[in-house]
């Protein structure tokens, strides 16, 4: 096994053999010096929460990239993301994020996740040619951030557009001379779009997300202008590819088990525990990153400090050892005793879980009842997109029947 087996066409379109490969070749198994992967439930479970293991942007790139690469616009500007940073300084920045979440900004994303689920919903059942992706899981998020950030509407394909190509900051795979020309424009472009909405909401605060963030204080700490940046740029790349992705996997698994699907829509209920189980079983981000802060032994396995592991969740989800038929979907599976890996865990739990269960449930209840008779006409031809992390199919065309 080696690192370019992640970023080929066979595990871009069905990475779950090399998931079973990896899992039989041993609980931690070595790449390269210092980089290794991990696949079996159990290991990836306790590394997640494991705080002799952290984050380690710099480390990665390194490992990847080469040492004066640290030094280009995209990783500069990662270093002050919450999903790449350690304690002290993640304690401190986590905390002023945090403080931006309130109940009243909360239940603002709940009301405008159901209220534009409806009305892609009404476009969707009007179109000639309709793509659940293109029409509606690809928009919503968006359009969801937008509003509750009080963002221009008209600015959403911009800033989607952008933030896909900075969003490679947080994929496995190498990216080329090409791709990180695009994704540093895009991040400098991002970061003068934002610097000058920060200055208008200091200068005229609103009750929206941005300004909530401008204001946030803890024990006297605001956010710099770059970490605000960051972590707002984190928001649409982690709160819009990866709800993208979670709403059209949840729909491919759900289709591929037709029996699954009806018991679905027919027992609203049961939302929250079928959106469990979709995102056990085609999770929408496939692997994190964790950087070793001291000697470790892992799984019998001895860690250097600095070394680099690849924890893949989506191989844990499927793994047998923890998982009863792994590879089926079932939607009355019981998550009692176990944990879905999809947000994380640990200090760097996913800081939207909340959010992104609420978009999720307004999404797939709003399909659920405004197009029951939905089938997906693409299904034998799915083509997935080309990245290692992050996993979603490029569109799903539907007929009702």
């Amino acid at each position: 096994m080696q690192f370019s087996d992640f970023s080929n066409a066979a595990f871009f379109n069905n990475p779950y053999p090399l998931y079973d490969e990896m899992r039989a070749a041993g609980p931690l198994v070595k790449l390269s010096a210092g980089l290794y992967v991990t696949g079996r439930y159990s290991v990836v479970h306790d590394l997640l929460f494991d705080r002799r293991f952290g984050k380690g942007i710099e480390a990665s790139v390194k490992a990847r990239y080469g040492n004066a690469a640290v030094d280009e616009p995209i990783f500069r500007m990662a270093r002050h993301m919450l999903a790449g940073l350690n304690p002290p300084t993640h304690t401190r920045l986590r905390a002023l994020v945090m403080k931006s979440f309130t109940a009243r900004q909360l239940e603002r994303f709940r009301l405008a996740s159901h209220e534009i689920s409806h009305r892609l919903a009404d476009a969707l059942i009007a179109s000639d040619q309709p793509d659940i992706i293109r029409d509606f899981a690809f928009p919503l998020p968006a359009q969801i951030i937008c509003t509750i950030m009080n963002v221009p509407l008209e600015d959403a394909p911009m800033l989607k557009r952008l933030s896909d190509d900075a969003s490679s900051v947080l994929d496995v795979n190498v990216m080329n001379a090409e791709q990180l020309r695009k994704a540093n424009e895009s991040v400098l472009e991002l970061q003068r779009y934002f610097t000058a909405l920060f200055e208008a909401r200091r200068r005229n605060p609103g009750d929206d997300l941005i300004s909530q963030m401008v204001a946030a204080e803890e024990e006297g700490e605001v956010m710099t202008n770059e970490e605000l940046v960051a972590n707002v740029l984190l928001l649409f790349v982690a709160g819009h590819e990866t709800t993208t992705n979670i709403i059209g996997n949840s729909l491919v698994s759900l289709h591929r088990h037709p029996e699954q699907l009806i018991l679905a829509r027919s027992n609203p209920a049961i939302l929250p525990n079928v959106i469990m189980e979709c995102m056990r079983h085609e999770t929408s981000v496939q692997s994190t990153m964790r950087v070793a802060l001291e000697d470790a032994e892992v799984a019998g396995v001895q860690v250097a400090r600095g070394d680099v592991v690849f924890v893949w969740l989506g191989a844990a989800h499927r793994d047998p050892e923890k998982f009863a038929e792994p590879d089926r979907l079932k939607i009355d599976r019981s998550f009692k005793d176990v944990k879905i890996l999809s947000f994380g865990g640990g200090l760097h739990f996913c800081l939207g879980a909340r959010l992104a269960t609420m978009e999720i449930e307004a999404a797939l209840g709003t399909l659920f009842s405004r197009l029951p008779d939905m089938r997906i006409t693409n299904l034998d031809d799915l083509r997935w997109h080309k990245r290692s992390q992050l996993r979603g199919v490029e569109s799903l065309q539907i007929a009702r029947s």
